[in-house]
C-alpha cells in the first residue's frame, strides 16, 4: 500500500513538475506565426521547402557534403545554412525542415551564437520543423516497429534541441510511391493535426479536382477512437509551378521588379502566377490553396529563391482576387479548419489507403514492393536486432552500467533504412551496398557489449566478470559462420517477445555429431543439409555443408537460454541420413500437422494443419518484365508481358529428409529456384517454405520477375482478399476494384491488382468458413488473381530502368553472380469465424505466428574453446543457462512493444494491444494488466503516459485545443489511473507509451 500510494503521488509529481519529457527553452516561444488570412480573398499558402533524400542516386554522405556532383548538384548542408541565413532577418519569411537525418548532422558542425539564432527562428515560427522523422519512410514495404522507432528518435533531437517549438505537428509524406492507412493512423497516435501527401493515382487525383476533395479526413483505423486526420494534397505536384522556379537548379525567368528595366517582368509574373490559381481554385471547398515552391535539394542558395518570392509576394499586393503570403502547413491547416466551421463546411472521408499507385497509364508503381528483396530482409533483421540490444541495454542500465550509446548508430541507421528510397528498393546500386555497409556497421557495434550483458544477466557469482564473446552470424543464411565451425561453441537464445516462444535454432556446421546442453538437459537435434553448397559466395569463411538444428524450447519472455554445444566424434551417435528419393505415398510430418509430395511432379500436393487437411499446390512461376514503350519494368514499375511462365515445366528434382525434429524435402527447379518444404513436429502449426531465388536470366527482351504461387483446390473468395497494412490492421481487397474511382481492368490488369504485404495475405471461402494465410518474412508484392490463389513476388532481375529517376536497371549483383535472395513463407489456414479451434480464432494464430517471426529470438554465438567457458563444467559452474526478464508472462493479447533506455535516466516503455475488433471471440477484448512487480531485474518507482512518439504528456496533449472536423469532437484519451497508475487498460489495437524510473531489486 505504501509502495502504490508513493507511485500515485510520483505520477501527480510527474504530471505538474517542471520535468518533462522533453527540454524547456527558457525563452517565450510562439511557435507559430501565421500571416493574416483575408476573408475576402482567395488565399495562397506558400511554403518554401526543399525535398532531400536520405539517399537514392548518391548515398547519405554524398548528398550531405554535396560531393558526386556529376550524379547529382546536391548538398544538404547548404540547404539548410543557406535557408536559416535567408531567414534570418526577414521576419516575415517562412521555411520548413523536413528529415532529421540531415539536421541532426548538420546541427553537430555549428556554433553555439548561430544555434541560439536557429532556436528563436523556430520559437517565432518562422522555420517550422515538420514530420520530425529521422527520415521521409516509405509507407508501403515499413513495417510499424520500425516507423514509430524513426519517429521517436527523430523527435528525441528535437525536443533536447528546441522543446515545445521543436514538436512536430503536420506529416509531410510529399513523395512516397502511395499512402498507408497505417500511417495515418500513427500520426494521430503521435498528436499530428494534419498530413500533407503527395502521390495518389493519377485518375484518383484527377477525380478530386473535379469533387473539389483534395482536403479530405482521412480515417487511419477501423478500431482506434480519435484516428481521423485532416489530410490534403498539392493541385499538381510536390515542386514549384513552371515558371516560378528560382532556384539555382531551375532555369526559369527570375523576377525583375524595376519598372524602369527593359527587362522588367513582375506584371507579367504576377498575371501568370494568377492564371494558374485561377484554375486551382476550382479544386477546392475553401478559399485557401496549398502552394509548394521548392523541390528536390533546391535552396542550396536560398536567397535567390527568397528573394524572387518577396517579389511575387509584393507583386500580389492590392490584388482584387489573391492574398499571396508566406505559410507553413500548420498554418495552412489552421486557416482550412477555420473557414470549414465558419462556414459549415462537411469534408468527405476516406477509411482505406492509397495503393497501388500509378502515375499514368501502364505505370503501376508496384514494383517496388519487392525491389531488392535482400535489403528488404536485412532491414527487417535490423529491427528485430535493435529491439533485442534496447531490451538488453534497459537491463544493464538498471544493474549499474549504461551502455545506451552502442545502439544509437543502429537507431539511426534503422531510421535512414526506413526512407522512401531506400527500403524500398528504389535507389542506385552503390547507394544500396552503402545502406547495407552502415547497417551492418551498426548491428555490430551494437554487439559489442551484448556479451558483457548477457554474462552479467547470467553470472552465478556477484563478483565475477563474465564477456560471453557473442556475436550474430549475419551470413547464416548462406551457410557461413566462424564461431560454428569451432569444436565448442556456446549457443545464446534471446526472446525479445513477451510471451514464452519454442524456436528451432538453425546454425550451419561442418561435423555430423554433436552433444547439445541447455538449462532442460541434452536437447535432441537433427543435422539437416544445407539449402544449397553456396559454392558461389566468396567470404574469409566457407560456407558449411549442414545445419544443426535444435529447439530452444519456451525461451522465457525477454528471457535467455544458454546452450553448450560440443562436436563430438564419429560413432558415438547413430549415423545421420542425408536427403532421400521422394516416393508418392510419403507423408512429412505430424498427425496434426503435415504435406504430401506428388511424387510424378515433386510438388506439393496436400496440407495438413490442426486437422483440417486441403489439397494445394505451391509452384515458381515468373512474369516477362516489359522493357520498352510506354513503360519498361524497373525499380518502381512492375509492368509484365502477359501472364506467369513456370519455372520450370514438367517434374522437378525432389528428395526428402525425416528427421528427429523436422520434416524436410527439397526441390531443385534448376540454377535459379531450389526451396525446402518443411515441418517442424512440436505442432506449430505453419508449413514453412525455405526459398533461394537468383543468378535470374534473362536476356535484353525482358526482364525476370519471379513469383511463388499458392493454389488451394475447390476455393471460392471471388475476388476478395486481405493484406496488412504496415504489419498491423487488415485492409480489404477486391479484385479489379477501387473505393474512390474507377478504371480500365484492361490497363495493367496483373500489376494493378498488386498490394504491399508486409507480414500477411489472407484469402476466405466464406462458404466453408475458411481461410488461408501466407505470412512473410520480409515486404513483397501479393495479390490474389483467381479463386483460390495467393502469389507473392520474391525477386526481380530487369534489363531496362523504368524511366522515374534512378537511371540505372535493377540487376543486382553479388560474389560475380546474379543476387540470390533467401527468404521464408509460412503457410497457415483454419476456420474463418472468430471462435476458431483450440481456443484461438485463425486470425489469432497469423498475428501470433507473424509477432514470432518479427520479433524472433536473437541467436547469438560464442567461442568456446578458450576463456571462461572453454568446457562444459567450467561454464555450469560459472553461469546459470537460463535469464527470465519477467516475472509472469503477459496476456495472448499484449505485447512490450518497446523497451528501451531512455533521457535522464529513465525507460521507455510501450503497451500494445494486438489484436483487431472482431478478429477472436476472446482475444479481440480490451484488456487490462498490471505493471507491479513485472520486470525481474527491477521495480517501477515512477511512471507517466506520453503521446506515442515520447515528447508531450499525455495529459499536456489531452488539454491543448484540438482542430475540430465535420463537428466531430474528440473521445477523451485513456488516462493513468491516479489511485492505481500501474494497471494500464488496452482496447483492441491501441498502443500506450509510458516513461519511467526503475529501481535493481
Amino acid at each position: 500500500m505504501r509502495t502504490r500510494l508513493l507511485i500515485c503521488l510520483v505520477l501527480l509529481n510527474l504530471a505538474f513538475a517542471a520535468a518533462k519529457p522533453y527540454k524547456r527553452q527558457a525563452r517565450p516561444a510562439t511557435c507559430q506565426a501565421c500571416h493574416p488570412i483575408d476573408v475576402e480573398k482567395i488565399n495562397i499558402h506558400l511554403v518554401p521547402h526543399s525535398h532531400d533524400d536520405v539517399g537514392w542516386l548518391k548515398t547519405v554522405d554524398q548528398y550531405y557534403y554535396g560531393t558526386q556532383k556529376h550524379i547529382q548538384y546536391a548538398g544538404v548542408q547548404y540547404i539548410i545554412s543557406s535557408s536559416i541565413e535567408a531567414l534570418i532577418g526577414h521576419p516575415h519569411r517562412r521555411y520548413i525542415q523536413v528529415e532529421t537525418a540531415f539536421f541532426w548532422k548538420w546541427w553537430q558542425h555549428q556554433e553555439d551564437a548561430f544555434k541560439q539564432q536557429v532556436i528563436e527562428l523556430v520559437n517565432n515560427g518562422q522555420l517550422e520543423i515538420t514530420n520530425g522523422a529521422w527520415s521521409m519512410n516509405d509507407e508501403a514495404a515499413s513495417h510499424y516497429h520500425s516507423t514509430i522507432d524513426q519517429f521517436t528518435w527523430g523527435f528525441r533531437f528535437l525536443n533536447d534541441t528546441f522543446g515545445d517549438c521543436g514538436r512536430p505537428k503536420v506529416g509531410w509524406q510529399i513523395d512516397p510511391f502511395g499512402h498507408s492507412r497505417e500511417h495515418a493512423s500513427l500520426l494521430t497516435q503521435l498528436g499530428f493535426q494534419g498530413l500533407v501527401i503527395g502521390r495518389l493515382d493519377y485518375r484518383d487525383k484527377q477525380k478530386r479536382r473535379a469533387e473539389k476533395n483534395l482536403d479530405f479526413i482521412w480515417q487511419g483505423s477501423a478500431n482506434l477512437n480519435n484516428s481521423e486526420l485532416f489530410t490534403t494534397m498539392f493541385p499538381d505536384f510536390y515542386g514549384t509551378i513552371d515558371g516560378y522556379c528560382f532556384d539555382v537548379l531551375c532555369h526559369d525567368e527570375p523576377i525583375n521588379d524595376d519598372e524602369k528595366s527593359p527587362e522588367y517582368n513582375l506584371k507579367r509574373k504576377v498575371e501568370g502566377f494568377a492564371a494558374k490559381m485561377n484554375q486551382y481554385k476550382s479544386y477546392y471547398r475553401t478559399t485557401n490553396f496549398l502552394v509548394p515552391m521548392g523541390g528536390d535539394f533546391n535552396y542550396q542558395a536560398a536567397e535567390i529563391n527568397f528573394s524572387n518570392l518577396d517579389k511575387l509576394i509584393k507583386g500580389f499586393e492590392d490584388h482584387p482576387t489573391y492574398n499571396v503570403f508566406y505559410s507553413t502547413p500548420s498554418c495552412y491547416i489552421k486557416a482550412v479548419n477555420d473557414e470549414v466551421n465558419r462556414k459549415s463546411l462537411e469534408l468527405t472521408k476516406k477509411t482505406d489507403d492509397f495503393f497501388p499507385y500509378a502515375s499514368e497509364a501502364h505505370s503501376f508503381w508496384t514494383g517496388y514492393f519487392t525491389s531488392r528483396p535482400t535489403s528488404k530482409r536485412f532491414e527487417r533483421l535490423g529491427n528485430n536486432i535493435l529491439q533485442a540490444t534496447k531490451q538488453l541495454t534497459s537491463f544493464s542500465r538498471i544493474l549499474g552500467k549504461d551502455r545506451e550509446s552502442s545502439i544509437n548508430d543502429l537507431r539511426e541507421v534503422m531510421g535512414i533504412m526506413q526512407h522512401h528510397d531506400a527500403i524500398t528498393g528504389t535507389e542506385k546500386q552503390a547507394v544500396a551496398q552503402d545502406y547495407a555497409r552502415l547497417l551492418t556497421q551498426a548491428i555490430k557495434e551494437a554487439e559489442v557489449p551484448t556479451g558483457t550483458i548477457v554474462g552479467d544477466l547470467l553470472k552465478k557469482y556477484s563478483e565475477a566478470e563474465i564477456d560471453l564473446k557473442l556475436s550474430t552470424c549475419l551470413l547464416a543464411n548462406v551457410s557461413i559462420c566462424e564461431t560454428t565451425k569451432k569444436d565448442r561453441f556456446v549457443v545464446t537464445v534471446y526472446n525479445p517477445a513477451s510471451h514464452p516462444v519454442t524456436h528451432y535454432v538453425r546454425v550451419p556446421v561442418d561435423g555430423e555429431y554433436y552433444n547439445i546442453t541447455g538449462p532442460d538437459g541434452v536437447e535432441d537435434y537433427d543435422n539437416c543439409e544445407s539449402l544449397s553448397s553456396f559454392d558461389h559466395v566468396q567470404e574469409k569463411t566457407d560456407p558449411s555443408p549442414n545445419e544443426l538444428v535444435f529447439a530452444a524450447k519456451q525461451v522465457p519472455p525477454l528471457g535467455l537460454k544458454v546452450y553448450y554445444v560440443e562436436k563430438v566424434e564419429l560413432g558415438i551417435m547413430e549415423k545421420v541420413q542425408g536427403f532421400q528419393d521422394v516416393t508418392d505415398d510419403d507423408y512429412y510430418g505430424t498427425e496434426s500437422n503435415g504435406f504430401r509430395i506428388d511424387g510424378s511432379t515433386g510438388r506439393l500436393q496436400s496440407v495438413n494443419i490442426k486437422g483440417i487437411s486441403l489439397g494445394m499446390t505451391q509452384e515458381f512461376l515468373h512474369y516477362a518484365g516489359a522493357t520498352g514503350s510506354p513503360r519498361a519494368s524497373g525499380a518502381y514499375i512492375f509492368r509484365p508481358k502477359g501472364q506467369a511462365q513456370p519455372v520450370k515445366t514438367g517434374k522437378i528434382s525432389v528428395k526428402a529428409k525425416k528427421g528427429k525434429l523436422v520434416d524436410e524435402v527439397l526441390q531443385v527447379y534448376g540454377s535459379e529456384v531450389t526451396q525446402i518444404i518443411r515441418v517442424y513436429k512440436g505442432d506449430e502449426g505453419y508449413i514453412e517454405f525455405d526459398w533461394l531465388v537468383g543468378d535470374l536470366q534473362s536476356d535484353y527482351s525482358a526482364g525476370k520477375e519471379i513469383i511463388t504461387r499458392f493454389t488451394v483446390d475447390k476455393f471460392f473468395n471471388k475476388g476478395v482478399f486481405y493484406t496488412d497494412s504496415n504489419g498491423r490492421e487488415q485492409i480489404k481487397r477486391v479484385l479489379n476494384t477501387r473505393s474512390d474511382y474507377s478504371y480500365d481492368v484492361k490497363d495493367e490488369p496483373i500489376s494493378s491488382n498488386y498490394y504491399p504485404v508486409t507480414s500477411r495475405i489472407v484469402i476466405k471461402d466464406e462458404a466453408r468458413n475458411l481461410e488461408v494465410a501466407v505470412l512473410n518474412d520480409r515486404a513483397q508484392g501479393g495479390t490474389s488473381l483467381s479463386d483460390g490463389v495467393i502469389e507473392l513476388m520474391v525477386h526481380r532481375r530487369l534489363v531496362r530502368d523504368d524511366g522515374y529517376g534512378v537511371g540505372e536497371a535493377l540487376r543486382e549483383q553479388e560474389y560475380g553472380k546474379g543476387l540470390y535472395a533467401r527468404g521464408q513463407h509460412y503457410l497457415v489456414f483454419g476456420p474463418a469465424d472468430s471462435i476458431g479451434q483450440y481456443g484461438r480464432s485463425t486470425a489469432a494464430v497469423e498475428r501470433d505466428l507473424a509477432n514470432k517471426k518479427l520479433l524472433a529470438p536473437w541467436v547469438l554465438l560464442g567461442d568456446a574453446t578458450s576463456g571462461d567457458l572453454d568446457s562444459l563444467d567450467k561454464a555450469q559452474e560459472l553461469i546459470n543457462f537460463k535469464y527470465e526478464g519477467l516475472t509472469r508472462t503477459l496476456p495472448e493479447n499484449v505485447q512490450i512493444l518497446t523497451l528501451e533506455p531512455w533521457r535522464d535516466n529513465t525507460y521507455l516503455v510501450r503497451l500494445e494491444h494486438m489484436f483487431e475488433k472482431d478478429e477472436d471471440a476472446v482475444l479481440s477484448n480490451p484488456i487490462t494488466i498490471h505493471l507491479e512487480d513485472l520486470f525481474t531485474t527491477f521495480s517501477i518507482s515512477e511512471i507517466g503516459e506520453t503521446t506515442l512518439g515520447a515528447n508531450q504528456w499525455i495529459g499536456d496533449y489531452q488539454e491543448e485545443e484540438k482542430l475540430i472536423w465535420n463537428d466531430q469532437l474528440p473521445t477523451p484519451l485513456t488516462r493513468l489511473d491516479v489511485n492505481d497508475p500501474l494497471k494500464i487498460e488496452l482496447s483492441p489495437m491501441q498502443i500506450r507509451t509510458f516513461l519511467i524510473k526503475g529501481s535493481k531489486k
